[in-house]
């Protein structure tokens, strides 16, 4: 049988022997671990992007709340107040 040319590499026929499956076992292992890091790397990068957003969005939401006039705060109760924000970071 004839030779393989994947990714620019020449691999031998399987019927070769053990040097010849090894060459397929590395690529794939190669392959395997990019795929891996890659994994990593994109979910490091979504936790990091939520936390960043539910810090500015608490931090937001709770600068707006201690600059409310005191009138909000006599209409509306606490408890609401804190359920509110509670809600919205945690949907975050």
């Amino acid at each position: 049988s004839d030779s393989i040319t994947r990714f620019g590499i020449i691999f031998a026929p399987q019927s070769e022997g053990l040097s010849a499956q090894y060459e397929f076992v590395k690529v794939f292992s190669i392959i395997l671990i990019i795929s891996f890091l890659a994994t990593i790397v994109r979910s490091q990068v979504l936790i990091q992007g939520g936390a960043r957003c539910s810090e500015k969005l608490f931090n937001d939401m709770t600068a707006r709340v201690i600059q409310a006039p005191m009138s909000y705060f006599e209409t509306t109760p606490m408890g609401r107040i804190l359920n509110r924000l509670t809600y919205d970071v945690e949907i975050l």
